[in-house]
């Protein structure tokens, strides 16, 4: 249940990146993409710690229902789980990076 809502928080913190902007504003001046740029590193930084955060609680759910190989089966899973998560919030970061480069003067 919470990986299917750690996915949930995942796929709606993607949809609000910054690429609808570029569609919005073609041209933004430098204190403007620096202020973006500010943002998205506070966006990514949040996402990591909730996929610190969702881990935690994976792990702590393997310990209470699961014993011996079971267990360390779940927390291999919760420890990929959260992999995939910064993963994506790394991915989703430097998307939003290159969002803002071609939003700026040039």
């Amino acid at each position: 249940m919470k990986t299917i809502f750690a996915a949930l928080i995942a796929v709606t913190l993607a949809s609000q990146g910054l690429p609808v902007l570029a569609q919005e504003q073609p041209v933004i001046n430098k204190q403007e993409a620096k202020d973006l740029n500010t943002q998205s590193k506070a966006e990514y930084e949040a996402r990591k710690d909730l996929a610190d955060a969702n881990h935690e609680l994976n792990k702590a759910d393997c310990e209470i229902t699961a014993d011996g190989s079971a267990e360390r089966a779940c927390k291999k899973e919760a420890k990929a789980l959260r992999k995939a998560q910064k993963a994506e919030a790394k991915q989703i970061h430097e998307g939003d990076k290159q969002a803002i480069k071609a939003m700026t003067d040039k």
